[in-house]
């Protein structure tokens, strides 16, 4: 199989007093300082930074590959140095064929030239000729939904418009390799789902496609393999739902101890947190409407009464999407203890999820623990304050369509009908 992009034993390094990416433009610059009267030459004494150390890997033609990693790891550096921004420091990076780009707001257009000039210096520097530029102009323009705003100097665009025009471009003139990284995000809901069915498209065409996004559900729904990077150090590449599955487990390792009550320091706190499937199984991964138990631990410094446990869902953002409370537990308790949740079904399409969990009640009165009883009369307060105590993944399934990725979160059960027979179909009046 042909390679597209090979990374050999590829470090790249940058100094704390310099630019993050060097470029020939700032090497060039550099040069002209040093030739220039009485040079100041200064050593770093903290010396260089590795982004990417000893780097080595193959992209297939006409694959579809996420770079995947924690902030830091080196996958914007990846990007630039296979979009030949920058150049390596050491070892050697061969792409092959055209590369369309899409890796920051603006990136491949001049914010002093109109979007339509912009379409055509863009075309002719990948060697369009006029006509070539010309087939291509109604469909990048019709992509990047800026109309009339084409004749506009693109510094007066929106952060959207900028973006969507940079996209456009970048994949409609035709890339072998096309590269996107996390800038998708900053669209809204539509453009980004838009931007994923053209991808799927490049890649159905044939092009390869290589995707940063720390959205490992649009990840897991474009791409067949994934590399993942580790400070600037190759952990894993190879299929998408192997690499993730460890790279997920790498991240809830990882995961900090949930946070102690704020509004009562000192008083409860969460210990940990049980993620369970129907089998009883713990893990962190669910499908789509499969249940979910939740076990959390909790200790009490002091007798406490009338808690109540809450639960939350979110996935970063929207709004909460799911908020379940419990019973208020009258019993004085203290120590240890676990409260169990059961979610019959998890209402929720792919993608990263976070838990978060809060308990309200009220320190028990030495009367009340000398009986062993409850004044339910009395008022609470909140004893544990939001907290994210655990994260989840639900995955997709055979069934699962596309725009389940892109889409809203919840996910809801259907089922499609046989349309109804012509004389029937019509609405009363009609």
């Amino acid at each position: 199989m042909t390679t597209a992009v090979a990374f050999e034993h590829v470090t790249k390094e940058f100094r704390h007093h310099s630019a993050a990416y060097q470029s020939l433009r700032s090497d060039l610059a550099g040069l002209a300082r040093r030739l220039g009267p009485s040079p100041t030459l200064t050593r770093d004494p903290q010396g260089p930074v590795l982004a990417l150390n000893a780097v080595s890997f193959e992209i297939a033609e006409g694959s579809s590959t996420a770079i995947v990693g924690r902030n830091g790891a080196g996958k914007s550096t990846a990007l630039r140095l296979i979009s030949r921004i920058t150049y390596p420091t050491k070892g050697r990076v061969r792409v092959r064929g055209r590369v369309g780009a899409l890796i920051e707001i603006g990136a491949g257009v001049h914010p002093e030239l109109t979007g339509r000039e912009n379409i055509w210096l863009y075309g002719s520097f990948l060697g369009f000729s006029r006509a070539g530029i010309r087939r291509r102009f109604d469909e990048i323009v019709d992509f990047a939904e800026i109309g009339s705003a084409v004749d506009r100097q693109v510094k007066h665009y929106s952060t959207g418009m900028a973006l969507r025009l940079g996209f456009a471009i970048a994949s409609y003139l035709e890339p072998a390799v096309f590269i996107v990284d996390e800038s998708l995000a900053v669209g809204d809901g539509a453009f980004q789902a838009k931007c994923m069915r053209r991808m799927h498209q490049l890649g159905r065409d044939g092009a390869t496609i290589v995707f940063v996004s720390h959205e490992l559900a649009s990840v897991e729904a474009l791409c067949q393999e994934a590399i993942w990077l580790d400070q600037g150090r190759l952990r894993e590449h190879g299929p998408i739902d192997e690499v993730l599955r460890a790279y997920n487990r790498s991240l809830d390792e990882a995961s900090p101890p949930p946070m102690r009550a704020g509004s009562a320091p000192g008083v409860l706190r969460c210990t940990g947190v049980t993620l369970r499937d129907p089998a009883a199984k713990v893990t962190s991964t669910f499908s789509i409407g499969a249940p979910l138990r939740v076990d959390l631990a909790l200790e009490a410094s002091e007798p406490i009464a009338d808690a109540q446990v809450c639960l939350r869902v979110t996935d970063g953002q929207w709004e909460d999407l799911i908020e379940v409370v419990s019973p208020v537990d009258h019993r004085t308790r203290q120590g240890r203890w676990t409260v169990s949740c059961s979610i019959e079904s998890l209402p929720l399409n792919p993608r990263l999820y976070q838990l978060w969990g809060s308990v309200n009640g009220r320190v028990a009165s030495r009367a009340e623990q000398d009986q062993r009883r409850s004044d339910a009369a009395a008022p609470t307060t909140r004893l544990l304050d939001w907290c994210e105590v655990a994260s989840l993944r639900v995955q997709a399934d055979s069934t699962t369509a596309s725009s389940a990725f892109t889409g809203p979160p919840v996910a809801v059960r259907s089922r499609w009908c046989p349309a109804l027979p012509s004389e029937t179909s019509e609405f009363p009046g009609g």
